[in-house]
């Protein structure tokens, strides 16, 4: 979670670091499976982006990793892979985390951008061998709490 809300100061807002204190609080570490498994389709798809590049593959070098990882990441990223939304007013957009990456280029030529950020609650990542992610630091599983769904 420390990655997830690293803002470079050129881009902080009112209230930033007060934001990020609360956030980043309490430190929460988790190994998770490079290609999980979607709880509801099956459907196998590569869990990894940019928080991956703060931390490794377990059981390899920092180095065999990062160069993995940045290998997976260029297919991801590669266009026949990539859906670009032509936004419109009034517009929302989801995306599926569980199968799908969400980056936003800074391509809005200074014009004001606001985004409303909601993490639903979701299942724990499973990856193709059954193992679910493990926490390495922190216990963050009071925030994957899952209603059942009939």
């Amino acid at each position: 979670n420390d990655y997830d809300y690293s803002v470079p100061k050129n881009l902080e807002h009112t209230n930033a670091e007060e934001r990020r204190k609360e956030f980043t609080r309490l430190k929460f570490e988790t190994a998770h499976p490079v290609v999980r498994v979607h709880p509801l389709t099956g459907e196998r798809g590569l869990f990894i982006g940019g928080f991956a590049q703060r931390l490794r593959i377990v059981g390899l070098s920092n180095t065999e990793s990062k160069d993995i990882i940045r290998l997976l990441q260029a297919y991801v990223t590669r266009p026949e892979n990539v859906v670009r939304v032509n936004w419109e007013p009034n517009q929302v957009v989801l995306f599926d985390n569980r199968i799908t990456q969400h980056y936003a280029p800074d391509n809005y030529d200074g014009q004001p951008r606001k985004l409303n950020r909601v993490t639903i609650a979701g299942d724990i990542p499973v990856g193709t061998d059954g193992k679910q992610s493990q926490p390495i630091q922190g216990d963050s599983s009071t925030y994957s709490v899952v209603a059942g769904v009939s």
